[in-house]
């Protein structure tokens, strides 16, 4: 008996491995259709989150239509989509024109720095050559790269069949949300089963709504405080490196470190006031004001709703990320959310939503199944 039952333990491993493998082969090779359908999804959430947020206006919430609460929130993310796309594109462009300025300042720098190389005899003065060598490929590779990248940012935004396809996949889905929770709800067997659809779905989206609203309020705090910061220290396209930080700052880990890194690295070569000295006091402000949000603030309000291992995360940031790119470490978060959330529901699976927690406490099982 005993033996059969670790049998069945390891066959059930073996095809819960084999199901997450082919799962995640599907989502690499079907990326093209499955991430703006995602988005879509993504968008949908931010669009009811923001319908129940202007409905619980203080005074006129409660006076507002829910049809024009649709319409409102609709417009808003809309308008914030286009907005992000204008500022992208004429900052890009802005900034390569001036590029050959920010060249200059760079050179100079690195002038500077291997003249204090040469009298502090820190490098032997054959080995001089081989840096200097290394300092023209750095600079000549940087235009290249630049230029790449703005030409992806610029194709991701100006893409034209994406935008239409994210936005047929978004109006279906806010048209048809109702229908496709009621045909959900039907694959219970019975009402007690559907109880626990119900239940999972609406706890499922409560917690990524929370998610997504908390992260995004702080996103907005972080980005409106570093813009005043940039535009005091003087450090130049602060509008569009403040959006770069509130989209960025969606990332964990990685991406307040990145959008901190940026306008940093601008401060040093900036040709007008920049340098070391603006780059530092850039440095320590940005970095105070995101410590303050991400540490202080921002975990009292969802660190512990989510209930997900930091090590998860970072794990969950490296597989969408390789899955889907950009839109994966975007989504990586609520993805990972919603599937361990699932995996509470099953007695099979259960372990695996537990090594996916952070405290090892899961939700109970909404319809418990019959003991064998």
């Amino acid at each position: 008996m005993a033996q059969s039952a670790e049998r069945g333990g390891v066959a059930r491993t073996f095809y819960i491995l084999a199901i997450a493998i082919l799962l995640g082969f599907i989502a690499y090779i079907g990326r093209g259709v499955l991430i703006p359908f995602v988005i879509a999804g993504f968008l949908c959430f931010l669009i009811y989150t923001l319908k129940d947020n202007v409905q619980r206006t203080p005074f006129i919430g409660k006076y507002i239509p829910n049809t024009l609460s649709f319409m409102l929130a609709f417009a808003l993310i809309g308008g914030g989509v286009v907005l992000f796309v204008e500022i992208v594109k004429s900052n890009v462009e802005t900034l390569l024109d001036t590029w050959p300025s920010y060249e200059v300042r760079l050179r100079a720098l690195f002038d500077d720095a291997l003249d204090w190389i040469r009298t502090s005899n820190i490098i032997p003065a054959a080995a001089l050559g081989g840096v200097e060598q290394i300092q023209q490929s750095a600079i000549d590779l940087i235009r290249p790269v630049l230029s790449q990248a703005a030409s992806s940012l610029t194709g991701l935004t100006s893409n034209f069949l994406t935008f239409i396809t994210v936005f047929l996949y978004l109006v279906f889905m806010l048209i048809e949300r109702g229908r496709i929770f009621r045909k959900i709800n039907l694959l219970g067997a019975d009402e007690s089963q559907r109880a626990a659809i119900n239940e999972t779905i609406s706890d499922i989206g409560a917690l990524v709504r929370q998610y997504i609203t908390v992260k995004t309020i702080s996103n907005l705090v972080t980005a409106s405080i570093s813009f005043v910061i940039m535009l005091v220290i003087g450090i130049q396209f602060a509008g569009f490196w403040a959006l770069l930080i509130f989209i960025l700052n969606y990332i964990p880990i990685f991406g307040a470190a990145s959008a901190i890194t940026l306008p940093v690295m601008l401060a040093l070569v900036q040709p007008d006031g920049g340098g070391v000295k603006m780059a530092l006091t850039a440095l320590v402000f940005l970095i105070g004001a995101e410590q303050v949000m991400s540490n202080g603030i921002e975990p009292r309000l969802v660190g512990r709703t989510l209930n997900l291992s930091p090590l998860v995360v970072l794990f969950s940031l490296s597989v969408w990320g390789s899955l889907w790119g950009f839109a994966g470490l975007l989504l990586s978060v609520p993805i990972t959310v919603t599937v361990m959330l699932i995996l509470t529901q099953f007695r099979a699976t259960r372990p695996i939503a537990i090594m996916l927690s952070d405290d090892g406490k899961i939700a109970d099982i909404k319809h418990p199944e019959p003991a064998a």
